[in-house]
């Protein structure tokens, strides 16, 4: 009882705090131009990233109760990366979010896009915590893996102001350890960049 109450409780704020930020969309879009496009323009982005952030608690909440389990459909992987880029709901003064040429990305594969898209939203709003300049996103396919990553170039792992290992990526794991692939496992992977910066890894079978 206690359990279906909360996952109710966190559903009717879901769907509230997803028609704010409709409504916040549709403010900032008549105040472009204005005196308070900047102002309107934060507002929606905040509360996209409430909404983005409730809905990452519950699909986690969800995967605890009885597991997740990926939809799987055949996409584009690069086309997939720039839908991510362009639907982000971002504050004015955020640094560039861009996406990499992914040549070595494979023309399809199987995934699930809704929990993907989730857990890459998820990874590039840490990385603009951290980031100075520039979040990157791009994807390939290694070890027979479809592989998205999120590179920034801020002070990387381990600094004092290190990317943080909560709600965000224990959600990232669940979405990857719900994409199986006969004996293989979707994993997430966490590491520096060579010419600094954190990187951000899913591996999806």
């Amino acid at each position: 009882m206690k359990d279906a109450l909360v996952a109710t409780v966190v559903h009717d704020l879901k769907n509230a705090l997803a028609s704010l930020t409709s409504s916040a969309g549709h403010i900032a879009e008549r105040a472009i131009g204005t005196e308070i496009e900047f102002d309107t323009s934060r507002l929606h982005a905040t509360a996209a990233a409430l909404s983005q952030r409730l809905i990452a608690f519950l699909t986690l909440y969800r995967s605890g109760q009885a597991g997740l389990s990926a939809q799987l459909r055949d996409h584009t992987p690069e086309d997939f990366v720039r839908e991510v880029v362009g639907g982000l709901v971002l504050p004015p003064e955020t640094v560039a979010v861009e996406t990499a040429r992914c040549e070595d990305s494979p023309p399809f594969w199987f995934f699930d896009d809704y929990l993907t898209r989730l857990a890459l939203e998820a990874a590039v709003h840490n990385a603009l915590r951290f980031a100075r300049s520039k979040v990157v996103l791009g994807c390939g396919k290694r070890d027979g893996f479809l592989v998205f990553w999120v590179a920034d170039d801020g002070p990387g792992l381990g600094a004092d102001a290190g990317p943080s290992t909560g709600l965000g990526t224990a959600l990232c794991r669940a979405i990857a350890q719900a994409h199986t692939n006969q004996a293989r496992v979707g994993k997430v992977v966490l590491r520096n960049r060579s010419d600094g910066g954190a990187l951000f890894e899913l591996w999806l079978p």
